[in-house]
């Protein structure tokens, strides 16, 4: 079908025991793969600070706002994937997409196709650097996210050192799969993952339900503007800026909007629960600590769940900083270099994550802050303006390999161009501009409060032992004949 990729001879050459094994668990190119990489890199940014920003937002109006916030998302990365298979179908004709056949008999691409291309393809060179400026910082932030979260959740079952001090310990461990070349290389590493992420939110859920309920934190709405903007960047979160790498990633691109969709039902199903439990259990906890691991108490259980999530968030680490250590190989020209020269040269880009992840380990504050930059225009305004201004030219609009369905199609594509162009007006008051604004203003406020390079942000204040109180009794009072009584 148009959009997949060309086979050579059928079936390629058989391989060897250790190399099947070796493809079975980490070559991913299929549906299967697409959607293991979506849920898991979904749900890994988010996870232990979701109950912190529902908190932020009240339930009701939460559950609302992810659930319509995932439908337009779904709907903006549909555009993406017609636009990826239009220039995917271009390319093939000008005979400029494949370089050679592997031992498999596929085709092999000439380089990795990444979301800025899209946009650089449909929108032009300046426009192409922006939406890589935008993905390079969203990339950014997710990273510090995770190196954050695993200092923080390591804390909270080992206090003995402070969250600073696991951040420089557990840092080295969570960055260097990055190393690894691409998404055709981490199936297993995001089994493993998922495999984490549902034991724990059961664990959480499971806790949280046998504790009880506080009835009135059902309709508990935002405490402020400023807390609903700062809980919304992460309730209404979603960014394409690696979804186009899977999807790249894929033989037959078509069957991505199916994984992706199914991920996000999954991830929904699995974030919506657990922090509701949360939140009504320890309602006001809930509002004050930005990992849920702060609120629960020590057990087994909790332990392996930590080191669940340790696992997990690797494996969002390394989905996450791939794109973003493309981009720096085709910066600095290694992208097309052998692996020993290519693979340590994207050192730089995770040291300097690692470094940031130290300064401002504010994890819910940042988190918000780089979703409120990015998510806006990263999901919805650049996607949409995209589409616009490429399809706007009836050819175009004939010659794209997916037609739009239904009342979407009528009069010319008018009404997909008239609901883009007010996502994009939408989008950019709201999410950017006061999400922007909330995200900022509470940094601010913790830089102030705990400093740069905090030891300990949101650790528990230690009680300080009171000096002991000596109670001397009274000296006896004397008789008058000189004796005393005592």
């Amino acid at each position: 079908m148009p959009g997949d990729d060309a086979t050579g001879v059928a079936g390629g050459a058989k391989k060897p025991l250790h190399q099947t094994a070796k493809a079975l668990l980490t070559e991913g190119h299929t549906a299967l793969d697409a959607f293991l990489s979506c849920a898991s890199a979904q749900v890994g940014q988010v996870i232990l600070t979701y109950p912190y920003n529902l908190a932020l937002v009240g339930i009701l109006p939460g559950i609302a706002l992810a659930v319509v916030w995932g439908l337009l998302n779904f709907y903006t990365l549909w555009l993406l994937i017609i636009i990826f298979l239009e220039r995917k179908q271009r390319l093939i004709k000008k005979g400029e997409w494949y370089q050679g056949v592997d031992k498999q008999g596929y085709a092999v691409r000439k380089e990795i196709t990444q979301y800025h291309d899209l946009i650089t393809y449909t929108l032009g060179r300046w426009l192409g650097y922006f939406a890589q400026l935008v993905t390079a910082v969203f990339i950014f932030g997710v990273g510090i996210a995770q190196v954050v979260a695993s200092a923080s959740s390591q804390y909270a079952i080992s206090p003995g050192n402070s969250k600073r001090t696991w951040a420089l310990i557990l840092g080295g461990f969570v960055v260097a799969p990055s190393l690894l070349p691409g998404f055709r290389d981490v199936r297993l590493l995001n089994l493993i993952a998922l495999i984490g992420t549902n034991y724990s939110c059961l664990y959480f859920f499971v806790y949280a339900a046998s504790h009880g309920i506080v009835s009135s934190a059902w309709t508990r709405g935002p405490q402020s503007l400023k807390a609903f903007f700062l809980g919304a960047a992460i309730v209404g979160t979603g960014s394409h800026s690696i979804q186009v790498e899977m999807m790249d990633a894929m033989r037959k691109p078509r069957k991505f909007t199916r994984a992706a969709f199914t991920a996000w039902v999954w991830n929904l199903v699995l974030l919506i629960p657990h922090s509701t439990a949360i939140i009504l259990a320890f309602p006001n906890k809930a509002l004050t600590q930005a990992n849920v691991y702060s609120i629960l108490p020590n057990s087994g259980w909790k332990t392996a769940s930590v080191w669940l999530m340790l696992i997990h968030n690797i494996g969002a680490f390394t989905l996450h900083t791939n794109p973003l250590c493309y981009m720096w190989e085709k910066l600095i020209g290694t992208h097309h270099s052998s692996l020993w020269i290519k693979l340590p040269s994207r050192i730089p880009v995770l040291l300097a994550i690692w470094l940031v992840a130290l300064a401002l380990p504010f994890y819910g504050t940042m988190n918000s802050l780089f979703n409120a930059f990015t998510t806006g225009f990263n999901a919805f305004v650049l996607p949409c303006l995209a589409f616009n201004i490429h399809f706007r030219k009836a050819e175009r609009r004939e010659a794209c390999p997916i037609q739009p369905p239904g009342i979407l199609a009528a009069r010319g594509w008018k009404p997909i161009f008239c609901l883009n162009w007010f996502l994009i007006v939408f989008m950019l008051v709201f999410p950017v501009g006061f999400g922007a604004w909330a995200s900022v203003s509470t940094l601010i406020a913790n830089i102030k409060t705990f400093h740069w390079f905090a030891a300990c942000y949101q650790c528990p204040v230690k009680k300080v032992a009171s000096p002991p109180v000596h109670h001397f009794a009274p000296a006896p009072a004397p008789f008058s004949n000189g004796t005393y009584i005592g």
